[in-house]
């Protein structure tokens, strides 16, 4: 399908109308005649969309980093660099503004001085209010768990496995029917992030090795030499282990079971729950 009168507008013209901006009458009226300009500001439209849903608030900080900023509990940098974000971002303002009054209506925290607001954070409403202030109140639980003993506890998130080839996909497929754990496994904390894998004992098949390898941004390997590394299960098991030069940390000889795992920063503890340490036979 072409244009009814090429020439009459330009794209430029296109996406200018389709961000409300004001363009020359010729551009409204070939749009309510031109069928094929009309269809092509259709796909534009859908094509903003698309990026809109996958852009959403790409670059704003987690609600527990902008919790523990209202808590005082970010390093000077990181917290520098979010309050550089709430100077120009409304959304995460707003956040901030409803975990502030949940903090001052709280007398089991210390106070402190709160974050002054500013006027278009307090003007500002959303349909997802209720649910953002849902979310503060799980922000604030768990910041209160993490600041209790004093070093933070910080969850890591188990990232999705890499992509694969159609054969592999397949034989993922089956083992994910059979409700089988996908080794090696990777989670990432804040700038911190971890692999993990599982092997069988060559001497003993009902034991199993747990093999880690720790890498933070922006730092060395050498600089992660040393870093305390727990291994517990419910049953009271534990293990103690240290990263090494390389950033690996090995527990040998561990028994089959759901362990919580530890690695103890001087800052903070980075925490992988429910680890299931198991080999499909």
């Amino acid at each position: 399908m072409e244009c009814s009168a090429p020439g009459t507008i330009h794209d430029e013209e296109l996406l200018a109308y389709l961000s409300g901006e004001r363009v020359r009458p010729v551009v409204t009226q070939h749009l309510a005649s031109c069928q094929s300009c009309s269809s092509k500001l259709a796909d534009y439209r859908q094509m903003e969309r698309i990026l809109l849903d996958k852009l959403y608030r790409w670059d704003c900080p987690p609600n527990q980093i902008l919790g523990e900023y209202q808590l005082g509990l970010l390093s000077t940098e990181t917290a520098s660099a979010v309050k550089r974000h709430l100077s120009t971002c409304v959304l995460c303002s707003a956040e901030v503004a409803i975990l502030a009054d949940f903090l001052t209506d709280d007398v089991t925290l210390v106070e402190h001085p709160a974050l002054p607001r500013r006027r278009d954070a307090v003007t500002y409403s959303s349909p997802n209010s209720r649910g953002a202030a849902h979310e503060a109140k799980q922000v604030l639980g768990r910041v209160r768990e993490q600041s209790s003993d004093g070093i933070r506890r910080v969850i890591a998130n188990l990232l999705p496995p890499q992509p694969r080839y159609a054969y592999q996909r397949e034989l993922g497929n089956v083992l994910n029917t059979l409700q089988v754990v996908a080794w090696p496994r990777r989670y990432a904390a804040e700038d911190i992030s971890i692999s993990i894998s599982v092997e069988r004992e060559t001497s003993r098949r009902d034991v199993l090795q747990l093999i880690g390898f720790v890498t933070r941004k922006g730092a060395t390997l050498e600089a992660l030499q040393g870093i305390p590394v727990h291994l517990a299960s419910q049953a009271n098991t534990e293990y103690a282990q240290n990263v090494d030069e390389l950033g690996n940390f090995v527990f040998p000889s561990v028994a089959p079971a759901t362990y919580t795992l530890e690695l103890h920063f001087p800052e903070r503890t980075i925490v992988i729950d429910q680890l299931p340490v198991a080999l499909q036979d």
